[in-house]
């Protein structure tokens, strides 16, 4: 890469990076307020413990917390340092899938259509499709994490969440239906002749998502059995969301490696009775990531 594309490579990072954390600050808000049915947008940020409200110089996005050394200014009550780390988190997931999917190509996408551009990534921008799919999977890990962290507070996930995220699915593969479907897509042969992004339509994705959340009533009730009502949901959304996103397919290798991990969970705590275990959720989105991180070399659909 050149100088002027290092440069705005790394500017658009930052952006990115600056982007998410704002986001992470208003999932702090979500995860807290949603499932007690408070106000979200309506209602200002507050101290948890003395209910002053936070002024907007305390409330920057990570900033804020080591500003204030992780005290409350008003009560010197120590705020928890989750606020914090779920913005990094939210912050790092922006940055990281802007340079895999964007800056890299979509280097691990099995999409191939996706992956042949003339030039790199700061010739194409705007335009390229790649940044619709970036932003396509950055809504379904904000969604997927926000599920993550609810279950994490032994609370149960509110439907408009998901429903809201299955909303946004459907405007966003309005735009490129081929985006919903990347792995059907990337099992078309070329010597077909068929145009890699004209060859499904509105229609064929919306089926294709409604087929993936439809199977996710298998994991879902797998989930139920394996780790009871309290947590049912939590998993049976975070499932909802890989098969309405990315199809049957993707949601398949999800349950196993969830599956697995179950397993692995439950012969470990036999083992040593105060074994900490984590939420069918969480695990849900560290599948996710990795199937993301190396989607091109799964099993491709047979077409």
């Amino acid at each position: 890469m050149d100088a002027l594309t290092i440069l705005a490579t790394v500017i658009f990072v930052l952006f990115a990076f600056g982007y998410g954390a704002c986001f992470g600050s208003f999932l702090n808000v979500v995860v807290w307020r949603l499932p007690r049915r408070m106000p979200i947008l309506l209602a200002r940020s507050h101290c948890p413990k003395c209910k002053h409200a936070i002024p907007g110089s305390d409330n920057i996005p990570i900033f804020g917390w080591i500003r204030l050394k992780g005290r409350c200014r008003f009560c010197q009550l120590p705020i928890s340092i989750r606020y914090p780390l779920i913005e990094s988190a939210v912050a790092l997931m922006f940055a990281g899938l802007f340079l895999l999917i964007v800056v890299a190509h979509g280097v691990s996408l099995p999409s191939q259509f996706l992956r042949d551009h003339g030039g790199n990534w700061l010739t194409e921008f705007p335009s390229c499709p790649l940044l619709l799919v970036y932003i396509h999977q950055i809504v379904l890990g904000y969604f997927l994490l926000g599920i993550a962290l609810i279950e994490d507070d032994g609370q149960q996930t509110p439907w408009r969440w998901p429903l809201l995220a299955i909303a946004l699915h459907f405007a966003i593969i309005a735009f490129n239906p081929a985006i919903g479907m990347m792995d059907y897509v990337s099992a078309i042969r070329p010597d077909e002749g068929h145009d890699h992004e004209a060859v499904v339509s509105f229609q064929q994705a919306a089926m294709y998502g409604i087929a993936g959340g439809l199977l996710a009533a298998v994991p879902g009730a797998l989930c139920r059995w394996l780790r009871g009502p309290q947590r049912y949901r939590n998993g049976y959304q975070a499932f909802l969301l890989i098969g309405f996103f990315l199809g049957p397919a993707f949601l398949i290798w999800s349950a196993m490696i969830v599956g697995f991990s179950l397993l692995a969970q439950r012969l470990g705590s036999q083992m040593k009775q105060n074994l900490t275990t984590s939420g069918v959720s969480i695990q849900v989105l560290f599948a996710w990531l990795i199937i993301l991180c190396t989607w091109q070399w799964w099993p491709a659909l047979n077409v």
